[in-house]
């Protein structure tokens, strides 16, 4: 019995901290000055609806085409692989919408593959490899909601980003549904294991596609 209840402590503990993360950023967040250096601005889909991409999509490709159009960086990273009821890959519809804003097609990089955020942040590790001149350690611009932000943040420094300037689709004061809070909270502690089970075996050898099914 003590046992039992000294789980149930941890696991409110956890979701408590699951959820002060995200509210803090929400409450704290400002745009931060961004870098004279940037490589690429990395924009992160959200949700989908059938035929289309979903407010959440929209306003952060809008952000990504806005820094971009601002020089920013010089390339526009999109990744996101959702799935439509018609079967369309959401990252072309990423890819329509900034191109119909006005984006160079040739400035675009796409990831069509990642089902979560940590797949978002190991993917698009390869598909800017070259543009990054294979250095994780060169600047990038990350774009998704504030909410998403912190997590976002972890699942890219696992992947081996490490100068990262965080800016937010949506503006400061826009409304924040209990469904996204609560949304996080449960994500959170799944990503840690996820993505330490990941590490675990990567620092063991084990290839990318042993490990790699498990992070969506």
């Amino acid at each position: 019995m003590r046992v039992l209840r000294w789980l149930f402590g941890l696991g409110v503990l956890a979701a408590l901290v699951a959820l002060a993360i995200p509210l803090v950023w929400i409450f704290t967040y400002h745009d931060p000055a961004l870098p004279a250096d940037a490589r690429a601005i990395i924009v992160l889909s959200g949700d989908n609806v059938p035929g289309g991409l979903g407010p959440e999509t929209e306003a952060r490709v809008d952000r990504g085409v806005a820094l971009w159009k601002a020089g920013a960086a010089p390339v526009l990273m999109l990744s996101g692989a959702l799935w439509d009821a018609n079967g369309e890959n959401q990252s072309s519809q990423m890819v329509s919408r900034a191109v119909a804003e006005g984006v160079d097609p040739f400035a675009i990089r796409l990831d069509p593959d990642s089902r979560s955020t940590l797949q978002n942040a190991l993917f698009t590790s390869h598909v800017l490899a070259r543009d990054l001149g294979g250095d994780l350690n060169a600047p990038v611009i990350l774009v998704t909601h504030r909410w998403h932000l912190p997590r976002a943040w972890a699942s890219f420094r696992w992947a081996g980003f490490t100068d990262m300037t965080l800016v937010a689709a949506d503006a400061q004061g826009a409304v924040i549904t209990p469904e996204d809070l609560g949304y996080e909270m449960l994500k959170w502690p799944f990503n840690i294991l996820r993505g330490g089970a990941a590490a675990i075996m990567r620092a063991y050898g084990a290839p990318e596609r042993d490990w790699v099914w498990f992070l969506p």
